[in-house]
């Protein structure tokens, strides 16, 4: 962290390519900028007013920023933690639910669903491409049909039916890319559903004897007894989802294509292309590594703050 640091304040040109097999001399591997990698990622041209077919954070921000691609990446980053971290874990909290009981074969459902939590990875990834294929994608495929079943419906109020109804383009689209690699998010909720789990396990029975003698029904003993008592685990995967969504690199970088039109250019990726493609800006991927260690640490600060108002921990068995 000492070396990422003092690298963010300097230029490193030790990756760059050369003519010759001269060694580089001291100047060429490493000089100090202070922090003007900071700025160059940061800085905005308030000179220029954003126009109508600019983003919308333009606005915001008041001005042009000189890297709009580092805004960019934090866009796309922040929109997937935003959508991406609360599905996930509602989706989880629903099935670990429906998994606290005993029936027969429960082990083995349990085992199926966390299973993609461990398998996720590039052949994942690649399956997933797939099923969001505009052309022959079995996504694409369900939505024909559901169209197919609602066009004699459709029919008795317009006479085209459901025959030019849109398609998603999904992966193949600046507006689609982003809710499909959402959608294939919430398929890797094992991990957050055993935490879940494990949490709802813990609660003792006769909290929901008491409630239910008290005339609670199942609405209020979901909000008055089985939220208070799993708020722990709550935020701990609310915690390390937000981190993880926020580091998102996978996803990005095996489906990225030309005509997402940066859609799917995550914080990350744009800090490996700084990084490890020509010419090599190893000093300004270390300032960016730094600025999102900075935004990590506000919002887990933050969560960490705010979580003493609405986290129970029981004092005593």
């Amino acid at each position: 962290m000492a070396a990422s640091l003092a690298l963010s304040c300097s230029t490193w040109d030790q990756l760059s390519s050369r003519s010759d097999d001269r060694p580089l001399s001291p100047s060429h591997k490493f000089s100090w900028v202070g922090t003007d990698h900071y700025r160059k990622a940061l800085a905005i041209d308030r000179s220029y007013p954003p126009g109508r077919n600019d983003p919308w954070y333009w606005y915001v921000l008041g001005g042009k920023p000189t890297e709009p691609r580092f805004y960019t990446s934090l866009y796309n980053s922040l929109f997937y933690s935003v959508f991406a971290v609360p599905l996930g874990l509602c989706m989880s909290l629903i099935v670990a639910m429906l998994l606290n009981r005993s029936f027969r074969g429960i082990s083995v459902v349990r085992a199926c669903i966390y299973l993609p939590h461990v398998l996720g990875g590039v052949a994942t990834i690649v399956i997933w491409s797939w099923l969001f294929n505009p052309q022959f994608g079995w996504i694409n495929e369900v939505i024909r049909s559901a169209y197919a079943l609602l066009d004699p419906i459709v029919r008795l109020f317009r006479q085209d039916g459901t025959t030019d109804w849109p398609v998603p383009r999904w992966l193949y689209s600046p507006s689609g890319c982003k809710p499909a690699v959402i959608i294939m998010s919430a398929w890797m909720m094992g991990g957050s559903m055993l935490i879940f789990l494990a949490a709802l396990r813990r609660i003792s029975p006769q909290l929901y004897e008491a409630a239910q003698l008290d005339g609670a029904g199942a609405w209020r003993r979901l909000r008055y007894v089985t939220f208070p008592q799993i708020t722990p685990a709550l935020l701990f995967n609310l915690t390390f989802s937000s981190i993880f969504a926020m580091q998102s690199f996978n996803e990005a970088y095996l489906l990225q294509n030309r005509g997402q039109d940066d859609g799917l250019l995550f914080y990350m990726l744009y800090l490996y292309e700084a990084a490890f493609e020509p010419p090599y800006q190893l000093g300004y991927a270390s300032a960016l590594a730094w600025i999102l260690f900075l935004v990590l640490f506000v919002l887990v600060g933050t969560l960490l703050w705010t979580s003493r108002r609405w986290v129970h921990y029981a004092v005593g068995e």
